[in-house]
């Protein structure tokens, strides 16, 4: 018999089951081609997010946070973290690290308070005029009376500035010879304090600024934190 009069000869039933053989791999193929896609797209979803930059959702979410969080105004003792950093020697660039490690955490209130003779005094004064130029600095006065340098205290305008924004002043300095002029600066040394440290180039302040007790880094530097460990009233 030949194949012609064999299709012929098939039963309605038989047709369409022949027809749907024929027909099936085709949609199992694209059934596997939509599963294939909707994965990809769970992964793309889950892992990447273009227009974040290749940022992975949890990074946006995370960056997403740190720009939604106030940080308080952050006043840094230039002269104190300079000679931290150059060992007793004054170290601009000491000054430019501290910066860095708050503009990267998504801080933008932040201002160095140094004496001005130090811009004439350091070697690196190309440093002090950028972070000057970029609004991160500012010098404290200072100036020379018949050759005799004239230096205002600089603790007094950090402990000035500091009351007047509220702000978290960095420094290892305890400030103990004038914070007892003020009620108000003796609450800002005592609650607004936070300590750094060097490890070569590495500037560090701690995660737990008042102990294991005390507030969180992220908690310390926020505006919606007040930081009530020690206050007396």
């Amino acid at each position: 018999m030949s194949r012609n009069n064999m299709k012929k000869n098939l039963s309605p039933i038989e047709s369409y089951k022949k027809r749907r053989r024929r027909v099936q791999p085709k949609q199992n193929d694209r059934k596997r081609l939509q599963n294939a896609n909707i994965n990809n797209k769970k992964i793309n979803r889950a892992q990447i997010n273009p227009e974040a930059g290749g940022m992975s959702v949890k990074e946006e979410i995370k960056q997403a946070g740190k720009e939604n969080v106030k940080f308080k105004y952050i006043i840094i003792d230039g002269n104190n973290i300079g000679m931290a950093h150059g060992n007793r020697v004054f170290s601009a660039f000491g000054l430019k690290l501290a910066v860095d490690f708050f503009i990267e955490r998504g801080h933008k209130d932040v201002k160095i308070l140094v004496p001005r003779f130090r811009r004439f005094e350091s070697k690196e004064y190309e440093i002090l005029d950028e972070l000057e130029a970029k609004g991160y600095l500012c010098f404290t006065p200072s100036r020379y009376l018949n050759g005799k340098l004239i230096v205002p205290y600089d603790d007094r305008f950090i402990l000035e500035a500091a009351e007047h924004f509220n702000a978290v002043i960095v420094s290892n300095d305890n400030f103990c010879d004038i914070k007892e002029e003020k009620l108000e600066w003796k609450r800002l040394v005592e609650n607004n304090l936070l300590q750094f440290m060097f490890v070569g180039d590495l500037f560090l302040v701690a995660s737990d600024p008042m102990g294991k007790n005390g507030p969180t880094l992220e908690q310390f530097l926020s505006k919606e934190y007040e930081n009530k460990f020690l206050v007396e009233k």
